[in-house]
């Protein structure tokens, strides 16, 4: 059984590295702020990137962004380049810019190893009981090389491609929730404001043509307006990523007025301070005098 290296023990990455432990994977992981979380799981703990890279067969990073993963796997001694082990795989998980990734790619490859393009799509609340999905870019041979790791992740994974399909998937799916939050938001509002009973109105558009997995999930919330905390889907998170949506499209010459149009909403969300509360929040962008003060869940 390989041992795995995971690199970022955040919110998502110590759910991947449990579910790793739990299906038999020896784990060896690094965060900067330390993780006790990983100790008591069944893991350890290394000192530095390098060290992590030092020990694994596989590494696996998960980060917030692109400063993050190029810090990580760095030309200093304290990054994964100065001790990767030569045919060493790198599933690296984050969702930042293909470009960029694939310049990072490319330094791996000079030192023996190779980069996979693995973002995953879910909240973090979906790691654990694997309903989360990755999305998998790269060489074919490498793909095959980590399958079992992919498998044990969390939930299925998706080979879509060639090096960066993987992120531009996860664009699409990206895109698909902002519309449908800010569509699941508009609507209810104009529920509550037509006098209809929000109850009803839920459970009718459940069963109907008019639903999607975001108005089943948030709906309830918007209904009750209560923003759970932590938030299971902060703006700030998807805003990145919508923003990186934005210069993609922008990239390949396309007009997105579904997309600008959601995004506007997200926008002003964000102007008003709004990052850590749930995506489930905007709908109060569409109706700020409701007289209803929204609830901490």
């Amino acid at each position: 059984m390989y041992r795995v290296g995971v690199i970022g023990l955040g919110k998502m990455g110590l759910p991947i590295a449990r579910n790793l432990i739990e299906r038999g994977f020896e784990v060896i992981g690094y965060r900067r702020h330390s993780s006790p979380e990983l100790v008591v799981a069944g893991g350890v703990l290394g000192s530095s990137p390098a060290d992590v890279a030092a020990q694994a067969d596989i590494l696996l990073s998960i980060l917030p962004d692109g400063l993050a993963v190029d810090e990580v796997v760095g030309d200093s001694s304290r990054g994964t380049l100065s001790t990767l082990r030569p045919g060493t795989v790198h599933v690296e998980m984050s969702t930042i810019d293909v470009e960029r990734k694939r310049v990072i790619r490319d330094r791996v490859r000079v030192h023996g190893g190779d980069l996979i393009d693995c973002p995953i799509s879910g909240s973090p609340g979906m790691v654990a009981p694997r309903l989360a999905t990755t999305f998998v870019s790269g060489e074919q041979a490498s793909i095959d090389r980590v399958s079992s790791v992919l498998d044990a992740i969390s939930g299925r994974w998706v080979y879509a491609g060639a090096f960066g399909a993987g992120t531009h998937l996860k664009y699409i799916t990206n895109l698909l929730v902002a519309v449908h939050t800010v569509a699941t938001a508009e609507a209810m509002v104009l529920a509550r404001r037509s006098g209809l009973d929000l109850d009803l109105v839920q459970r009718a558009v459940d069963d109907s043509i008019g639903a999607s997995a975001i108005w089943k999930q948030r709906g309830p919330m918007m209904q009750q307006r209560t923003w759970p905390v932590p938030a299971p889907g902060p703006i700030d998170t998807l805003y990145a990523i919508l923003q990186q949506i934005e210069t993609h499209a922008d990239g390949v010459d396309m007009d997105t007025p579904m997309f600008s149009s959601a995004k506007t909403v997200f926008d002003k969300a964000v102007a008003d301070g709004w990052g850590q509360r749930d995506i489930a929040a905007v709908h109060d962008q569409f109706d700020p005098d409701i007289g209803i003060e929204p609830r901490e869940g």
